[in-house]
């Protein structure tokens, strides 16, 4: 990590550890916050995100600029925000920053409206950049200096991960504008002592995220079916997650995986809680991320997790707590899978390292942190 952001945060840790932190008023007043519908158990990251900071802030003032459903509503979503916030910039003197969370692709270009918006009524502005993929949309457009124009307008960039924060400045963002501010993650709801050692029971593996390429999952199934034969009676899979749902359910199917995977459908509220207590290892071998809320919530449930180097995930995930596989190589999930069947001793060790590590991802933390990034 960079000496700067270290300055920044070690001061921070002793400060807002084990405290819990809310943006009070006036402060609270001076911030409008802009990002994706999120109410309602809404699917996403940056939901997800969202859903934890209205928690940690005594009036959370928010504009949904867009929402999952058909495009003349996504349409109607953004046209009607981008109004909502430019009145509000007229009569409500009391907002000082904007803080506008964007993606990739089309959200970026969105967002960007916002950007030159909050500028145009001269308030500080906030981009905090979630996208995965991001990479992936800077390397395939010709558009790569407009990108960079639009990275240039906000006060400041805020990013997932140190890694993140390394690659923006490689494209041509001075360092002095990019913040580092954590993922959030609620505190864990633990309600039982999942001792994975103690009882002659197949070994629980858990996938929370979007149904997919990008997430991996196909590429578990697929590693499973080549092993049917040596996993059976040693493993269950449960899967939570939307999207591609009757894809999932076809390969379950007709690969006769019933036995070893169990789709939940997407999974929120106590559902994710007793899935979380439920199981003794996490995977989530993604092509490509951010870094995702998922990985840190079963981290501060004490899990060990199999994922890839790709994001900020080798920030958080590292031989001491977990295995990284070269994204879509299915047999090294499966040998990542088999290593802690053959090897259950180890899971509760991986699991205490976890849990040391996603404590400054814990709210205390990330919500003190972002205070002090609006004062």
């Amino acid at each position: 990590m960079a000496r700067q952001q270290q300055k920044i945060i070690t001061p921070l840790v002793r400060k807002f550890k084990m405290k819990d932190i809310t943006i009070k008023r006036p402060l609270a007043d001076s911030v409008l916050m802009i990002s994706v519908y999120y109410k309602h158990h809404a699917p996403g990251g940056m939901a997800a995100v969202i859903q934890y900071y209205e928690g940690h802030f005594e009036k959370l003032h928010y504009v949904a600029s867009w929402r999952l459903t058909n495009v003349f509503g996504r349409i109607w979503y953004a046209v009607t925000a981008y109004l909502n916030v430019f009145f509000r910039l007229i009569f409500d003197r009391k907002i000082k920053i904007l803080h506008i969370h964007t993606a990739s692709d089309m959200s970026f270009w969105r967002k960007s409206q916002f950007v030159k918006l909050g500028k145009f009524f001269g308030k500080k502005v906030i981009l905090h950049v979630h996208a995965s993929r991001f990479k992936d949309f800077y390397s395939e457009t010709t558009k790569k200096e407009l990108i960079r124009k639009n990275l240039l307008l906000p006060d400041r960039l805020i990013v997932l991960s140190q890694s993140w924060k390394e690659w923006f400045v490689g494209i041509g963002i001075p360092e002095k504008n990019i913040v580092v501010l954590h993922n959030i993650t609620d505190y864990p709801k633990i309600s039982n002592d999942n001792d994975c050692t103690q009882s002659n029971r197949p070994l629980r593996f858990l996938f929370m995220g979007e149904i997919g390429e990008r997430k991996g999952v196909f590429d578990i199934l697929r590693g499973i079916t080549n092993h049917v034969d040596e996993l059976n009676g040693k493993m269950v899979l449960r899967i939570g997650g939307n999207r591609h749902e009757d894809e999932l359910r076809k390969m379950i199917s007709d690969n006769h995986l019933d036995d070893l995977v169990k789709f939940e459908g997407w999974v929120s509220g106590d559902k994710k809680i007793e899935l979380l207590n439920w199981a003794d290892v996490f995977i989530l071998p993604s092509h490509n991320e951010g870094l995702p809320i998922s990985i840190l919530e079963a981290m501060s449930y004490g899990m060990p997790v199999i994922s890839t180097p790709v994001g900020g995930i080798p920030e958080v995930v590292s031989e001491q707590n977990g295995i990284l596989v070269t994204p879509g190589n299915e047999e090294e999930i499966i040998n990542a899978i088999l290593f802690f069947i053959n090897n259950p001793d180890t899971i509760s060790s991986y699991g205490k390292v976890s849990k040391e590590i996603v404590k400054t991802y814990l709210p205390y933390y990330v919500i003190g942190h972002l205070k002090f990034i609006y004062e």
